[in-house]
């Protein structure tokens, strides 16, 4: 992802957390907040209930590759944070990516088609 498309101060995230929306599945839960800026933005949090680094890490670049392959599709002027759970790091890639369509569909950030 480009680094006007990623979401990486610890405000910003706060900011998702609180006055945005949320919606979640098994393995995935969605924070969506819309601002009044053009460009769309992401960002990516894992449990901390998944203890090993390595395991945490793997399902982060998992979700990078899903949203990167999927930004075109989200409507422009919101800030989105993808938050795996505990149940997701079992889950391969397809399942993944299942989930990430299904919520940003279930939010209204989908671009229609």
């Amino acid at each position: 992802m480009k680094k006007e498309n990623t979401i990486t101060k610890n405000k910003d995230f706060r900011k998702v957390y609180s006055k945005g929306t949320s919606c979640s599945d098994y393995n995935l839960v969605l924070f969506v907040y819309q601002r009044n800026r053009e460009n769309k933005r992401f960002g990516v949090t894992t449990a901390k209930k998944i203890r090993k680094a390595v395991t945490r890490n793997k399902v982060r670049r998992r979700l990078k590759e899903i949203i990167r392959k999927y930004k075109d599709q989200v409507k422009d002027g919101y800030d989105i944070v993808v938050m795996c759970r505990l149940t997701g790091k079992d889950s391969d890639f397809s399942d993944l990516e299942k989930s990430y369509v299904r919520l940003l569909k279930k939010s209204k950030v989908w671009k229609k088609e």
